[in-house]
């Protein structure tokens, strides 16, 4: 079941455009509407399970020349870090994608990639316990790893803070 999962996440993550490169979509103009050219078709709902986490992805960072992305997962209350953050690196189409939990944000962008290292700013909340206030502080992170034998993906990355 994990690895069905990971390879339906990992088939999304690899149709997906990364979020910094994408051009913004013109708007319609009212003057100029699409005219139907052809017949119809109806559409129904995928059921796949998988299809539901994979739904979630909502940011994505595919790292230049690597075979690995940054993304983050929708799922928990969005304004005290519902942002679940991975980096993945691609296996093998039977073995999908190898993921690795970063952490949880309220929100991040790549500030800086290069060979076998990311570095992310990210903005991570907190709740006060006593008086249930939220507050919010910068966090920055240098994400490190060394690819495996006959440059397979690593066993294990490095996440260290970062000033």
């Amino acid at each position: 079941m994990r690895c069905a999962t990971l390879l339906a996440a990992g088939l999304l993550l690899a149709g997906c455009e990364p979020a910094q490169q994408s051009a913004a979509r013109p708007s319609l103009a009212p003057s100029q509407p699409f005219q139907a050219a052809g017949p119809t078709d109806s559409v129904d709902p995928e059921i796949e399970p998988t299809l539901q986490w994979a739904a979630s992805v909502v940011q994505l960072h595919e790292l230049e020349g690597q075979g690995a992305k940054v993304f983050g997962t929708a799922g928990g209350d969005p304004a005290v870090n519902g942002l679940y953050t991975y980096i993945a690196f691609y296996e093998s189409p039977a073995e999908g994608w190898r993921v690795f939990r970063l952490g949880d944000f309220e929100s991040w962008t790549v500030a800086g990639e290069g060979p076998g290292r990311v570095e992310l700013e990210a903005r991570q909340s907190s709740v006060d316990q006593t008086s249930g206030e939220i507050t919010t502080r910068p966090v920055r992170l240098i994400v490190a790893w060394t690819k495996g034998p006959e440059d397979r993906p690593p066993a294990r990355v490095e996440v260290t803070p970062a000033r």
